[in-house]
């Protein structure tokens, strides 16, 4: 039986050999960015692009009458929501909703540990937007769509195991293969796709937790700080977790108090996640 590193040199070793080819982006989402690189793109040739997607569509509108974002009346109609996103916000609400796909499965094992995988995403991504909201150095949609794309690589790797059956029911490598090697095959697929340095960094700096090499607080800083809440909510004290007050990302971005139970104050009112959580997976 082939173990997580087995199973992720023999990846890396077909990528770069070509015998196996990464996937792109979702096509809605390529569509958006070639047309947001013409220099005639307008909001309205976005939202024809938007319009062939109903459930895009809808979930813009529901994005746009969240805490997050909403406006001072409501907003019932795409072109109001694309209006009040702008293009760039736009873009990347668009790319967050379209990844889910990557994380369906027609396998029951792997549709399990992909629906897994995309919940976890969903609640890092929602707690980034929050954060960044609170911090107000970072936009909530980037810092969004950074939560989602900080373990992209591993539906690749998950998908990997139907080649071998005999892994599907192994923990030991499932996990293995998370903590392992999640981060660098999200790397060279964020690289394939052409996201920007920015980004790569929230992929690898992922359980960095000590991280402290630039004086300024990033999107790495957000995303990481939210990814110690998920690991915190879901294991507590027993994986190794330094203390949420030793992370430099924490002294860098200033979020404010930290509750008695060791967690940000700011995640206490779980509303403003629970809201994003649900357009995201529901």
């Amino acid at each position: 039986m082939l173990s997580g590193l087995g199973i992720y040199t023999k990846i890396m070793h077909e990528i770069e050999t070509g015998e196996a080819h990464l996937p792109t982006l979702p096509d809605v989402a390529l569509r958006i960015r070639r047309a947001m690189q013409h220099p005639n793109c307008d909001l309205a040739t976005i939202e024809g692009i938007i319009q062939t997607d109903a459930g895009l569509s809808a979930h813009l509108i529901q994005m746009a009458n969240s805490s997050l974002y909403r406006g001072w009346r409501e907003t019932r109609d795409l072109k109001r929501a694309v209006s009040l996103f702008g293009q760039e916000m736009t873009r990347n609400l668009c790319l967050s909703y379209s990844l889910r796909a990557m994380f369906r499965h027609k396998t029951p094992t792997l549709r399990t540990l992909l629906q897994t995988a995309w919940k976890d995403s969903a609640h890092r991504a929602a707690l980034s937007a929050v954060l960044a909201k609170q911090c107000r150095r970072i936009s909530p949609d980037r810092a969004l769509l950074a939560g989602l794309l900080q373990e992209i690589g591993l539906p690749l790797l998950y998908v990997r195991l139907e080649k071998h059956p005999e892994t599907l029911d192994n923990s030991d490598i499932i996990h293995e293969l998370a903590e392992d090697f999640s981060a660098r095959i999200s790397v060279t697929l964020l690289e394939s796709w052409g996201f920007d340095d920015e980004l790569l960094e929230v992929a690898r700096s992922r359980h960095d937790w000590l991280r402290d090499d630039q004086s300024k607080p990033d999107l790495a800083d957000v995303v990481l700080l939210a990814t110690w809440h998920v690991r915190f909510l879901t294991d507590g004290a027993a994986n190794g977790l330094p203390p949420l007050d030793r992370l430099p990302a924490y002294h860098r971005l200033k979020p404010g108090p930290i509750s008695p139970g060791g967690t940000l104050e700011i995640f206490d009112d779980a509303v403003d996640i629970r809201e994003i959580e649900t357009t995201m997976t529901g």
